[in-house]
């Protein structure tokens, strides 16, 4: 087994400390490592040290949604011309969102998180506040690229405002200014993993094509060198040609965040800290008495806008967390029903 050729697609120590003696020494044979980079309805495709392969994955892991997601890494068996999941390894991260009642898992194992957006009507902060906090969350390093600055008549506009978010790396750029592409090039390292994710129309394909050194769109990935061709149709893992692994996702205008608290609070650290100077440890912020953030929305230090957004958040929040609790309590009802039944079968014949 080829550690230093999987350590160029984003290995290191933290999965291969969850191998058992047993495990390492089946790679000698018919076992592989794998990191998946698509999943579709008939098929997983996955690349290891000799390059692309499909994967089949056991009833173990199903549904697929709740165990798998891309980015993540596989110990699998070799089975005729596929390759059978035998075990997934724990992530060191995984960004996920709520989905019609249910969690999705977005992508796995990332160390940037590229927050896109463009210089113009689709530039929301509350937007970007809640992706941050889907960053803070999962211990992802957030980017912020601000997309066709070309077309930006008031560039400074958007800066100031993003700057206000204390984010500590943006980047404003434009396809056709080669200059202002050089600041994403310290990103784009062999090991290195980022997921791209932002609205439709942001300019992220276009992005994807010149990381991938590309000029349209097309999807598949070649196993000879590894190196993708954008779609955005489903998400997918693609490797520029430094090596530099790219999650792209489809277009998220609605980001519904579930069981991100921590990262809410991080995202607005600002608010905390006047919070901590409130008369009462129990303050609503809303007309308490001695309340230092209604005190710092009188002198302007913050702003009414960023209060509402971090409330909403937090409503959002504890709602989710209320749909899953629901959902899992549903389940375990379920499970018990027909397991009575079948008790209740077996004791008649």
């Amino acid at each position: 087994m080829n550690f230093s050729k999987l350590q160029s697609l984003g290995w290191s120590n933290l999965y291969l400390q969850q191998l058992s003696l047993t495990e390492l020494e089946s790679l000698e044979g018919a076992s592989g490592l794998f990191r998946i980079t698509a999943i579709h309805r008939s098929r997983i495709t996955a690349i290891g040290e000799g390059g692309e392969v499909s994967l089949l994955c056991s009833e173990q892991f199903q549904p697929l949604s709740a165990f798998l997601a891309i980015g993540d890494w596989v110990l699998a068996n070799a089975t005729n011309e596929y390759y059978r999941i035998v075990k997934i390894l724990e992530p060191k991260n995984r960004i996920q969102r709520m989905v019609a009642g249910k969690v999705k898992v977005i992508a796995a194992n990332l160390d940037y998180l590229w927050i896109v957006t463009s210089a113009n009507e689709d530039f929301n902060i509350n937007r970007l506040q809640r992706f941050l906090a889907l960053a803070h969350e999962f211990s992802i390093e957030p980017v912020i690229i601000l997309s066709k600055m070309d077309l930006c008549a008031d560039l400074d506009h958007y800066l100031q405002q993003l700057k206000a978010l204390n984010v500590g790396a943006v980047h404003a750029i434009s396809l056709h200014d080669a200059t202002s592409l050089t600041q994403l090039q310290s990103y784009d390292l062999a090991g290195t993993s980022i997921a791209l994710v932002g609205s439709s129309g942001v300019g992220k394909s276009s992005l994807i094509n010149h990381l991938l050194g590309v000029g349209q769109a097309v999807a598949e990935i070649r196993a000879d060198d590894s190196k993708g061709k954008h779609t955005t149709t489903h998400r997918e893992m693609f490797f520029s040609k430094n090596g530099l692994a790219i999650i792209d996702t489809p277009g998220i205008r609605e980001l519904q965040l579930v069981d991100s608290q921590q990262g809410i609070e991080q995202t607005f650290a600002n608010i905390l800290i006047f919070s901590e100077q409130c008369k009462f440890s129990n303050c609503q912020h809303q007309q308490d008495l001695g309340c230092a953030v209604i005190a710092a929305l009188e002198t302007g230090e913050l702003q009414p806008s960023e209060l509402a957004n971090y409330q909403k958040l937090l409503r959002e929040d504890a709602f989710a967390q209320r749909q899953l609790l629901g959902a899992h309590a549903q389940r375990d009802h379920d499970k018990k029903f027909f397991k009575m039944i079948e008790n209740h079968r077996k004791e008649k014949w």
